[in-house]
């Protein structure tokens, strides 16, 4: 704590007192003094950070009843105080028998500490100011205003004076502590990047997750322009914990959402890249812009912002092949052709040749623009590379987008964002436990491993429990449909993940849960023995399986087993899973069951 957030305390302790006494025109014997706050730090300097009652303890029963008994002093007085008192590092010299001049009162300098004692520290800061400004009114908020200031002041101080490896580690112990409310936007630098993303946090979707633990990872401070999701997606503040101490600002243009329409598609490019150009022109200085798809009206936003500003460096990140269905095969719809596509496609065309028809269309240009004008593109799988790389239709197009890009999986996250929530979720430990977390799809489900478990002889089939996480169940099982969706619609869904379960016969032994908040669910991955995750089936279309399941960049950081269910030379296949079956073949799933259940519960 620094000299001036001590001095200030003492000002502001002494303008309270003065003013109290000459409202009320009466003194009290035992008025707060100087003397008594710094012979408070000095008894609580060796505060112990978990200990909440330590304050009061510390303290002798004279110098608490003074201290509480002041004529300025009640409750929150005293708590906007444990800021101060509470701080390690402060220690004062001085002779507290009498009262202190302002020149004699000293701070010692502080030590180095680690990034993680320094975290620490802060914490104990912030949680206190936390308490204080529950019970600060009007009438006292000049005493805890310049108190709050002061530490933001000193926090953002320490974190300009790290790298930035040490500053995302300190951020991270700060935005996983339980229940610590932290005003990122008084921590951080100017901007020095910007992001369009169509969905990001808080409405819970893959690709927020995913572009929230991009932004964490890369350090850097961003403007964030987006698209509102309201009633179209659930919240999750959880989400928005991962990417908050690199969000200077953020803006959800209120428009409707749509997955594959152009006029959608048109509408946010034209008004994300006009305030991004906004921004610029008063005089944003932004190293680089980035833009992700999943979803695709991000790269047509970025292409009209890279027009505008073609020395700025533009990073786009494709988390699967956007043309391609999963069966490999091309993602239809009309094709495109008004004076948007046309400014768009000409110069293109003009450098790389002729877009074909087929090629017209709002998927398949998603890919062309960014193959054209992006500085860096980002695959997050060689083979997603390869199998996108093979479908270009110019070859000095293709020699481009290979010299520009990058292979990066899904960033996992480390584990101090694993304990950050706590979840109350029960497991039998004399069973086997499974989990899956995640939606169903033609192309991915568990019936292989429900059929596996009723395949297993009688002595070991009830030793195996399913817990599935899914967004759509039954109401009548704690199920909620989303608001603006129709009881057909959600009863569609609900069927389509029983049926992708398919758990017909051993209902006993499967648990259907709601899908959790993203940061419960990291916590929760810790109580199962193995977690699932299965590749998508690719299609004979494909030459090789494209996709890497994002989900196990979740688990490759979790505690838990891993059990993945692979395609032949997939990405996946390629994982460090604790257990690799084949996707479909059953009997080897049966003898996978065998072998793990005998490994914890022995053969009985």
């Amino acid at each position: 704590m620094n000299v001036v957030t001590i001095e200030l305390l003492k000002t502001q302790v002494t303008v309270s007192g003065e003013k109290e006494v000459g409202e009320h025109e009466t003194t009290q014997p035992g008025a707060l003094s100087s003397a008594v706050v710094v012979k408070s730090i000095l008894s609580t300097a060796d505060l112990s950070d978990g200990n909440e009652a330590g304050l009061e303890l510390r303290m002798s029963a004279d110098e608490y009843r003074l201290v509480r008994n002041s004529s300025w002093n009640s409750r929150h007085r005293f708590l906007s105080l444990e800021l101060f008192l509470r701080s390690e590092s402060c220690a004062v010299v001085q002779d507290t028998s009498i009262e202190p001049k302002a020149d004699t009162l000293t701070i010692a300098a502080e030590p180095k500490r680690s990034v993680d004692d320094a975290a620490k520290k802060y914490i104990v800061d912030l949680r206190s100011l936390m308490r204080a400004r529950e019970f600060v009114t009007s009438r006292r908020m000049d005493v805890y205003r310049p108190i709050a200031d002061a530490l933001y002041a000193e926090i953002r101080e320490y974190i300009s004076q790290l790298s930035k490896y040490e500053r995302t580690r300190f951020n991270d112990q700060l935005a996983t502590t339980h229940n610590l409310d932290v005003e990122w936007s008084r921590l951080q630098q100017k901007p020095n990047a910007l992001a369009v993303l169509y969905n990001f946090s808080p409405y819970t979707d893959t690709g927020a997750v995913v572009a929230s633990k991009r932004i964490r990872a890369s350090g850097d401070s961003y403007d964030v322009i987006a698209c509102s999701f309201a009633h179209r997606k659930k919240i999750d503040g959880t989400i928005e914990r991962i990417a908050a101490p690199y969000v200077y600002s953020k803006f959800f243009l209120p428009m409707v959402p749509s997955w594959a329409t152009w006029s959608a598609f048109k509408a946010y490019a034209i008004r994300a890249s006009r305030m991004a150009q906004d921004k610029i022109n008063a005089g944003s200085q932004y190293d680089y812009f980035y833009t992700r798809a999943m979803w695709a009206p991000s790269h047509y936003a970025g292409v009209l912002i890279k027009k505008q500003n073609p020395t700025l460096k533009w990073v786009a990140e494709f988390s699967d092949p956007l043309s391609l269905d999963v069966e490999g095969l091309p993602r239809g719809g009309a094709p495109l052709d008004d004076e948007f596509v046309r400014e768009l496609t000409g110069p293109i065309e003009a450098e790389f040749g002729l877009i074909s028809e087929e090629e017209r269309t709002i998927f398949s240009l998603a890919e062309i623009i960014v193959y054209a004008h992006a500085d860096e593109i980002v695959f997050t799988n060689d083979h997603q590379k390869s199998i996108m790389l093979s479908h270009i239709y110019s070859e000095k197009l293709k020699q481009r987008v290979a010299e520009k890009s990058t292979v990066s999986n899904h960033p996992t996250l480390p584990n101090e964002f694993y304990e950050a929530e706590v979840v109350d979720y029960e497991v039998d430990s004399n069973l086997v436990n499974l989990a899956y977390f995640g939606e169903f799809y033609a192309t991915r489900g568990l019936t292989e491993v429900t059929t596996a478990i009723r395949m297993l002889p009688e002595k070991y089939r009830s030793m195996v429990h399913l817990h599935v996480f899914t967004n759509y169940i039954p109401v009548s099982g704690s199920g909620a449909r989303p608001r603006g969706m129709s009881a057909q619609a959600y009863n569609d869904l609900v069927d389509r993940a029983i049926s992708g379960v398919g758990a017909h016969g051993i209902e006993h032994q499967v648990t259907l849960n709601g899908s959790l908040p993203y940061l419960k669910f990291l916590g929760i991955t810790k109580k199962f023995d193995y977690l699932l995750v299965n590749d998508a089936r690719s299609g004979e279309h494909h030459s090789v399986n494209p996709y890497l399941p994002s989900k196990w960049s979740d688990y490759a950081g979790s505690e838990s087993k891993s059990w993945a269910f692979v395609e032949d030379g997939s990405s996946l296949s390629l994982k460090p899973a604790t257990v690799q079956t084949p996707l479909g073949d059953i009997s080897a799933i049966a003898e996978g069951l065998i072998r793990i259940i005998e490994e914890k519960l022995g053969n009985k």
